[in-house]
């Protein structure tokens, strides 16, 4: 290799380097990468396909100098079968092509455009060894042909250009979701308003038709009972709630063209949207209109109480060629079904109780305080202030020492015991009323069982009076499973240490607290399962940059306005790349996971913010903690850590970390960036002194500040 030729490289690989740090967007800066390689090959013209699983075809995703953007109206191939042309036979095998003259190539994978003509290079984009596409390269008949060495120079930005490809592909697909879930919230939130119930509905559906660009909707209730036993010709009786754009005539037609195969397909779901296991293809329907167009009819039956009792019908224009949009709309209408399924029976619950209020005041006064806490239910969807909430106002209606409940959290996937104390209780109070809550759920048939693995530590609010000595045990005790759907799911525990027994009116009114508090929590958590998702890391489950982010702002804020320190934990986990280029990717997630679970089991619940902040760097908020507290917690993390073992084939693996901590109290920070940077400086000083140690920012300033 001459000195022109290195020069010529190493000039290339300056200007791929340049480009990659001063562009942003991926898609441009892969249009510059086959642009300059375009040039540095000496070709004539360039193009990037990539693989479409979907139609199982090649799709041109950059294209540089192609003579057809100027020359041809449809010159310019946008997508070829896997099967067809040299692209497609280069993806097929994996293996380069290289075509010294393209009209006399004795390949039975002829070129698509015919009078192509000249030297042709086709080589296999890869990522971890997997095929995402192919890049061509092509010379004029009046160049000098493309030989192997043109293969080996080419090969040394195609690992480049695939993992920008698909680093672009995924946070596409991590922005899709994250409108998706931003579509379902806003779409949900309306169904929590206080307005009118039918104006809400209706309001809902229009944003639903905006959203996916549906034409007709209508949420129906059905009138009567499906019997999965008995074959029936009779056409479903309903009574319409919502509607939009869709008139009771045109409803009915759509009705007795569909009648049967609806009752059908609404009866065979019932077992499946019983489990929210997976996400199923709603039943999909076809109706002709008076016009002659063909929609689609999604008929997606709603569970309140269990039952199959209200459906929600869409309409939309039927197009072949639209799959996967359809599957998209399948998915997110199911998860909006749901949200629908608890609003219609939140509202079933809130007038049943307006109905039967009449009747409450005349009877007895305790139910005045029932309807206050529906009302205070349907004010919050945090899971936590809901049951504060309801606590408060039940102490009203029955005289407690002690209200616990303890409820399976689906996004957990664990038990949580909640307690609230009319009065501070002791330590031994606490420990027999948990062991007794414990041992009482166990002998339930509850969906999923209660074991030691999945009961998380009781959580014990403060209590809502104050007394100088603390309850030292109770003498009385009333209890209930909690039900959900057809699953028993918690259990509500009051305890009593004054003489006075529970009696049969107290079982009711607890029985009926249950039911009104119940279908809120059910609601809250599909909250905060949908909130949850839009915060958190799928990974380590921990939360995400975006969390981290916010909640330091706030709990900076709220740190200077109380004069109160606020600590800062930067972790890196050491060598954590020898991890990857050793073992693999996989025993490289598997040593993520396994500190996230550490640094999960050691934070204050309620009070910490354990986040990932990027790679393999982890942060933790400390609010209303010192220096030298923040210090000794990053110690015991440390060291926890470092005792743990990764176990992956018999082989047990060490991992260390390097912890920086910055506290407010310490350093003088005007903004939440100059927490993180003297943390920051703190981690960097530990990795620079030998690792696997905790180094604190002693400093009263930044240098810069």
């Amino acid at each position: 290799m001459n000195e022109h030729t290195l020069d010529t490289i190493l000039d290339f690989h300056a200007r791929l380097a340049e480009k990659a740090a001063e562009t942003k967007d991926l898609h441009k800066l892969v249009e510059s990468i086959i642009s300059e390689t375009v040039n540095y090959m000496n070709a004539a013209s360039g193009s990037i396909m990539v693989y479409d699983k979907q139609s199982n075809s090649l799709k041109l995703y950059v294209s540089s100098h192609h003579p057809a953007h100027k020359t041809q109206k449809s010159g310019l191939v946008a997508e070829i079968p896997v099967k067809e042309g040299i692209a497609g036979r280069v993806f097929e095998s994996g293996r380069p092509i290289v075509v010294e003259n393209a009209a006399q190539a004795e390949i039975k994978a002829k070129l698509r455009r015919k009078n192509d003509s000249g030297s042709f290079l086709s080589i296999p984009l890869k990522i971890n060894k997997k095929l995402i596409g192919v890049m061509n390269l092509n010379r004029p008949a009046s160049q000098k042909s493309f030989t192997d060495l043109d293969l080996t120079r080419l090969k040394a930005v195609d690992t480049m250009i695939a993992s920008l490809i698909e680093k672009e592909s995924l946070l596409d697909a991590i922005e899709e979701n994250r409108r998706e879930i931003a579509g379902l919230y806003e779409i949900s939130s309306i169904l929590s308003e206080s307005n009118d119930f039918t104006g809400r509905l209706e309001e809902f559906l229009k944003k639903l038709s905006d959203e996916l660009g549906l034409q007709r909707l209508a949420i129906l209730k059905i009138k009567r009972n499906l019997d999965l036993t008995v074959k029936s010709d009779k056409e479903i009786e309903f009574d319409i709630l919502a509607a939009h754009n869709l008139k009771p005539t045109l409803l009915q037609q759509m009705f007795k063209s569909v009648s049967a195969r609806m009752q059908m397909q609404i009866s065979q779901s019932q077992g499946l949207f019983s489990t929210e296991s997976e996400v199923l293809r709603p039943p999909t329907l076809s109706f002709e209109e008076k016009d002659g167009n063909i929609h689609e009819l999604f008929c997606i039956p709603l569970l309140v109480e269990g039952q199959p009792s209200h459906v929600l019908l869409v309409s939309r224009r039927y197009l072949e060629d639209d799959s996967r949009q359809a599957g998209k709309h399948y998915r997110f209408l199911y998860l909006v079904s749901q949200n629908l399924s608890m609003a219609i029976e939140r509202e079933n619950m809130i007038r049943l109780i307006s109905e039967d209020q009449d009747m409450l005041y005349r009877t007895n006064q305790r139910n005045l305080y029932f309807l206050e806490i529906s009302k205070d239910l349907t004010s919050t969807l945090d899971p936590y202030t809901i049951l504060q909430k309801a606590f408060n106002n039940f102490n009203k209606v029955i005289g407690f020492t002690t209200i616990s409940i303890l409820l399976f959290d689906d996004i957990e996937n664990s038990y949580r015991l909640i307690v609230q104390p009319d009065e501070p209780v002791s330590v031994g109070y606490q420990k027999k009323l948990t062991q007794q809550i414990f041992n009482l759920f166990s002998d339930f048939p509850s969906d999923p069982p209660l074991s030691q693995e999945n009961f998380c530590k009781p959580i014990f609010f403060k209590p809502q009076t104050h007394h100088a000595k603390p309850a030292a045990d109770y003498k009385h005790t009333l209890h209930l499973p909690i039900v959900i759907g057809d699953k028993v799911r918690g259990l509500i525990h009051l305890a009593r240490r004054h003489n006075d027994p529970f009696n049969p009116s107290d079982l009711d009114s607890t029985s009926q607290f249950t039911g009104i508090f119940i279908t809120s929590i059910k609601n809250a958590l599909i909250h905060k399962r949908t909130e949850k998702l839009a915060f958190t890391d799928p990974l380590t489950e921990l939360f995400n940059h975006r969390y981290f982010q916010e909640t330091l702002s706030h709990e900076f804020t709220r740190a200077k306005r109380y004069t109160k320190p606020l600590s800062l934990m930067l972790i890196d986990i050491d060598f954590f790349k020898k991890f990857n280029d050793t073992y693999g990717h996989l025993v490289g997630d598997k040593v993520l996971r396994h500190v996230a679970a550490v640094f999960k089991n050691s934070v204050r619940e309620q009070i910490d913010t354990v986040a990932r902040y990027g790679g393999e760097e982890f942060a933790v908020i400390l609010p209303e903690t010192s220096i030298e507290g923040a210090s000794r917690f990053a110690e015991r993390i440390r060291a926890a850590v470092e005792e743990s073992r990764v176990i992956d084939e018999n082989r047990e693996l060490a991992v260390t970390l390097s912890i920086g901590v910055a506290c407010t109290s310490i350093t003088s920070c005007e903004k939440p960036s100059d927490l993180i940077e003297a943390s920051d400086l703190a981690l960097y000083k530990a990795k620079d002194t030998g690792r696997n140690r905790v180094t604190t920012f002693k400093e009263s300033r930044l240098k810069n500040a």
